[in-house]
């Protein structure tokens, strides 16, 4: 196929607004990174305040008898407006600190208001990610 300058440039126009849209909206919200233990004999954890944006108070990881891994925890809303969609996105390291794994949830409620804390509980199966491999985790909190 032939394909005219015409109808490249029009491609093009269209592409490549879409991905600064996209990259903007992924990277505007990043606003706190947490780091935790799977292991229960690790209770030492890093929590990063940031004072200017959302912050992730507290939070604490769990296996109920189902077999299911649990994070739940707490964020706050610094911002003097309400954050809509917050989104709370673990991410799972193996032993070497490579990533074996992701999963998202969302904070109950979605929107929090200035000056709001809400709790937020992330729920792993074992289809999802192989618990076997999970040494540590890291949180991360957006929102649009």
């Amino acid at each position: 196929m032939n394909y005219s300058i015409y109808q490249i440039m029009s491609i093009y126009y269209v592409i490549f607004p879409i991905i600064i849209i996209s990259l903007t909206l992924i990277f505007s919200g990043l606003i706190n990174i947490t780091y935790g233990q799977v292991n229960t004999n690790l209770t030492e954890e890093s929590i990063e305040n940031n004072l200017n944006g959302l912050q992730i108070l507290s939070h604490n990881s769990f296996t109920d008898s189902i077999g299911y891994l649990h994070v739940e925890g707490e964020i706050k809303n610094n911002y003097p407006s309400t954050a809509t969609f917050v989104r709370i996105v673990g991410i799972f390291y193996d032993i070497n600190n490579q990533v074996v794994g992701t999963q998202f949830t969302y904070a109950n409620p979605s929107d929090i208001g200035s000056g709001e804390k809400v709790p937020f509980a992330l729920i792993l199966t074992s289809a999802s990610i192989p618990f076997s491999q999970i040494d540590h985790y890291s949180l991360q909190a957006s929102y649009q």
